[in-house]
């Protein structure tokens, strides 16, 4: 007997444009789960800084400063004598008005993060203005520098700070201000282990 072997269907590849819509809508839903994915914030969302192996489970913040020389709690750190905060470095989504939220780690002058927990907790951060501060996560993923100089951003309401990249020499400075193609920001999620959410996105 002759079996016949249907040819399985390629997979369509979705437009630029609509892998972008997907990218910056906070309301799309994965057509095969129903989820809504939020694809924008917080895809990456590093669990400790960089080079901190097996880190503990993160205490309240309002313990940060019971922690003597070395404390992780859910947006702050101290390790090695540098006091550490959570942060989003924003990339635009080409073809949209919309960005993407990176999760990073950066640093502050002691007093700097000191001012920025109260205020933090007060609402009022954005009346501190721009702080120098150095990034303590790696991008691209196990390839880009470390310690690249750069800006916090604060904001009110307790919202996170956002992470400007100023060393022209980072690849990621460039990508900040131009912006980058939803392929190529669905290339960084899948550097950095989100191979789901890549395949949710292109369901």
């Amino acid at each position: 007997m002759i079996r016949l072997f249907r040819r399985a269907k390629p997979v369509p590849v979705l437009p630029e444009e609509e892998l972008a819509r997907r990218l910056a809508d906070d309301d799309y839903a994965c057509a095969c789960c129903g989820v809504k994915l939020r694809a924008g914030s917080g895809v990456i969302y590093p669990d400790a800084p960089f080079g901190w192996k097996n880190p503990p489970k993160p205490a309240p913040d309002a313990l940060y400063d019971e922690g003597g020389s070395e404390i992780l709690t859910e947006n702050y750190a101290r390790r090695d004598g540098d006091n550490l905060l959570r942060a989003y470095l924003p990339i635009p989504i080409r073809g949209t008005e919309q960005s993407v939220f990176i999760g990073v780690w950066c640093s502050l002058k002691v007093g700097n993060h000191a001012r920025f927990r109260a205020s933090q907790v007060r609402g009022d951060a954005d009346k501190l203005g721009e702080m120098f501060s150095w990034l303590y996560s790696q991008l691209p993923r196990l390839t880009g520098p470390l310690l690249t100089a750069g800006t916090v951003v604060p904001y009110s309401g307790g919202r996170m700070p956002l992470y400007w990249i100023t060393d022209k020499r980072h690849p990621f400075r460039a990508a900040q201000h131009d912006g980058m193609t939803a392929s190529e920001i669905l290339e960084l999620y899948e550097q950095f282990g989100r191979g789901d959410m890549v395949q949710h996105l292109k369901t």
